[in-house]
């Protein structure tokens, strides 16, 4: 059986029954859960529940391939599980709820973070469809989002049918956190309404929270403390026990005033599958559970007098309860049966897990090409500038050039998420022509192993090379660091006339980097591999020969940091004077034409100078 990790910061608020259910429920996969603190253990009885504040633990599982997928319970944890994603290649599911939408104000801090989750991360699932629509508003592609219903133990919550009493009052339940969003004090005050006309009336609230005593105050100024009962948190088979006491149940939900809602409250679908007449708000996901007169009663949010009245003519109507409970069961056993859901859940699993296996099998869109020797102190990190990519369409090709050092051992620890070579010591050309003779991908991107790339490089290169399907040859401005400090490189040219390009390149008046380059694939038939002959300036080499064919465009936001070292300089006449003789015939330049360049570009510098 597969595992799979599941995370979830606290395991278990009371509240968060749903969790637990699904977990519990699942046949096909065995489930590892991953928390910083545990609580209520004892309403929930779980195996295989790990207290791991830092995750070094499930770091360390990862690293050894025990899990097939992680399933991570609230967005925040999706975010906080996103270098485990990309540092071991496992697929990540993250599971929206409501609260942890992007739009609320707690969570709008980690708006780059949410951007880049939704880049990174292979699924979403939300409660509802109105979660959805939050998701895709706040830039969330709609094709990674499935619709997830939470559901209930059917058994648990047994159907009765509901008619008035033959004494005694009629009870409203309210099972829920006494939090803003809930809509208790909404509750409590049209309940004063409904007091004052019909006596014979009581609430309970199932609950605790930050509100329970501005609440009891509340109920107390309204003269309702002997008619309204605070239960505190009960156990669940104390909450099943008052679903089968009560006659009619309220959640009046809302947004609260930081953006906070509901998702699909599970203490609506609980309630209507023990028959129980409900009312409840348009909001969020309720009307996807309740149609307004069939299946329960709806108001608008913060509507203390509709709800009044609609609860004040539900009393007054007993002969409806029957029709509208027996419906409503019929709905939660149609769509939120707790073992169906959970059979959803385990085959989206399914899905993503082949849907990423048949990715790794696919053509990759780059190709990135690390040449290392001796730079056990650099290659972690630039294998980890990878691995933080948003644009996940790409394989990693290392290349050790016969190191001494402990870069094999360093490299090994990335598993199959990078192919790995060794060849004996025959020089940075060669290393990048085996990256290259190698390569998969439509393009090879090249990095220097003590350089990284910045998050986006491979994106923005994936989308210029979308909008610019004529592009073969692609570089980039870049960051220069020398110790902490980056200086942004932005002299990198792009001339439209490709005899200009050239002249350029072959006068250096520009310098392409080669962690900035990506090339596709194809260019180096008509050019050629690299010459290994040079030791130095075999970039330079590359790009002039390239020039012969292939125009080069250049994006104009730094997408790299390219790493400068204290170096002895090296006598380079002989060097670049064989790479301008071979360029020069390539070009197959005449004497009119070379002057013709020259003199512009002598008066393109005049003309810079003056400015």
């Amino acid at each position: 059986m597969d595992r799979i990790a599941v995370v979830r910061s606290t395991f278990l608020p009371l509240s968060e029954t749903f969790i637990y259910g699904e977990v519990k429920q699942m046949k096909n996969f065995e489930p590892y859960v991953f928390c910083r603190k545990r609580r209520n253990k004892g309403n929930f009885p779980l195996k295989n529940v790990i207290i791991d504040p830092t995750y070094r633990r499930l770091n360390y599982m990862l690293r050894n391939r025990s899990f097939r997928l992680i399933h991570a319970r609230f967005g925040t944890a999706g975010i906080r599980m996103m270098p485990f994603k990309t540092m071991w290649g496992v697929p990540l599911i993250t599971s929206f709820h409501g609260c942890d939408s992007p739009g609320t104000q707690m969570m709008k801090k980690n708006k780059q973070s949410f951007k880049r989750l939704f880049s990174l991360g292979n699924c979403f699932t939300v409660p509802c469809q109105s979660m959805k629509d939050q998701l895709v508003k706040h830039g969330c592609p709609e094709e990674k989002i499935v619709v997830q219903y939470s559901g209930i133990d059917l058994d648990q919550f047994t159907y009765k049918e509901r008619s008035a009493p033959a004494e005694g009052p009629v009870e409203i339940l309210f099972v829920g956190r006494l939090v803003e969003k809930k809509g208790a004090d909404v509750l409590i005050k049209a309940f004063h309404q409904v007091h004052q006309a019909l006596p014979n009336t009581k609430l309970r609230l199932i609950g605790d929270g930050r509100l329970k005593n501005k609440l009891k105050r509340l109920s107390k100024a309204l003269h309702l403390e002997k008619h309204v009962q605070f239960m505190g948190a009960l156990p669940r088979h104390e909450v099943i026990k008052h679903l089968q006491q009560a006659h009619i149940f309220c959640l009046p939900s809302l947004k609260d005033q930081t953006g906070n809602q509901e998702g699909l409250p599970n203490a609506i679908k609980e309630a209507m599958a023990c028959g129980l007449p409900v009312v409840s708000t348009f909001h969020a996901g309720i009307p996807e559970l309740i149609e307004d007169g069939v299946t329960g009663h709806l108001v608008a949010e913060k509507d203390v007098g509709n709800l009044a009245r609609k609860l004040l003519a539900l009393i007054r109507a007993p002969q409806t309860w029957r029709g509208i409970g027996r419906r409503a069961r019929a709905k939660v056993e149609a769509n939120f049966d707790l073992l169906v859901q959970t059979r959803n859940l385990e085959q989206l699993f399914e899905q993503v897990i082949k849907a990423h296996e048949e990715k790794k099998r696919e053509t990759p869109l780059f190709s990135v090409i690390i040449p290392t020797y001796n730079r056990d102190k650099y290659i972690a990190r630039a294998i980890r500038s990878v691995l933080r990519q948003t644009c996940e369409d790409y394989e990693i090709i290392v290349v050790n050039d016969g190191s001494t050092d402990r870069t094999e051992k360093i490299v090994s620890t990335f598993g199959d998420r990078v192919r790995y070579v060794y060849q004996k010591n025959l020089g940075p050309s060669e290393a990048r022509n085996t990256g290259i003779r190698l390569a998969r991908g439509k393009f090879i991107a090249f990095l220097d192993s003590d350089d990284l790339f910045l998050p986006n490089k491979l994106q923005r290169n994936k989308e210029f090379l979308n909008t610019h399907p004529d592009c073969d040859f692609l570089y980039s401005y870049y960051y220069a660091r020398r110790g902490k400090k980056n200086h942004t490189i932005r002299n990198v040219k792009q001339f439209n006339d490709l005899n200009k390009f050239r002249f350029h390149l072959y006068k250096r008046t520009f310098t392409i980097r080669t962690s900035t380059a990506a090339i596709r694939k194809t260019c180096f038939d008509k050019t050629g591999l690299f010459n290994s002959q040079y030791r130095y300036s075999q970039d330079w080499d590359m790009w002039l020969r390239l020039a012969k064919t292939y125009r080069g465009y250049c994006q104009k936001v730094p997408l790299v940091v390219y790493r400068l070292h204290d170096r002895k300089k090296l006598p380079s006449t002989y060097r670049h004077y064989k790479i301008r003789k071979n360029a020069y015939k390539l070009y197959r330049w005449n004497t009119a034409t070379l002057r013709s360049l020259n003199n512009k570009h002598t008066t393109f510098r005049k003309r810079r100078n003056r400015h």
